[in-house]
């Protein structure tokens, strides 16, 4: 019987340290990620964001997205419209940690908007895009 409370105790410590060991990957995982500050300008001239009163025709908001792999891209922020999205709005941005994955990126701000039927229709990805290095804990600026 102290054989079989012992092997009880001994797998109850192994899965403590596991999930232990699991638990600092995750949060140093995230605490690792690079801080990542991107910033663009759009011009809201030829079409105006959307709004309570105009839901077709228009600009619903931005993401952020990796576009490393073209056939998997990844979705890393959606970012609203700015308070004043009239005409040409510069400074639009969003701070945000990534990683991992690390190493060599691609990374892309794609508006998204409602057409006349009210389906999601996107910019070009390739249009506005930078190629950087993301590594662990590192600060960085990125223009659009």
């Amino acid at each position: 019987m102290n054989a079989t409370i012992r092997n009880i105790a001994k797998k109850g410590s192994l899965v403590a340290v596991a999930a232990l060991a699991v638990s600092w990957g995750i949060f140093h995982a995230d605490v690792r990620g690079a801080n990542v500050t991107a910033t663009w300008t759009y011009d809201y001239t030829p079409e105006a964001a959307c709004s309570a009163t105009r839901i077709t025709s228009c600009i619903d908001h931005f993401e952020v997205e990796d576009i490393t792999d073209q056939k998997n891209v990844g979705l890393i922020k959606k970012v609203s419209n700015p308070a004043r999205a009239v005409g040409k709005v510069d400074g639009i941005s969003i701070a945000f940690k990534y990683g991992p994955p690390f190493g060599k990126r691609t990374i892309s701000v794609i508006a998204v908007g409602r057409n006349s039927n009210g389906d999601r229709v996107t910019s070009d990805p390739l249009a506005a895009r930078v190629n950087v290095t993301i590594r662990p804990g590192a600060k960085m600026s990125l223009l659009f």
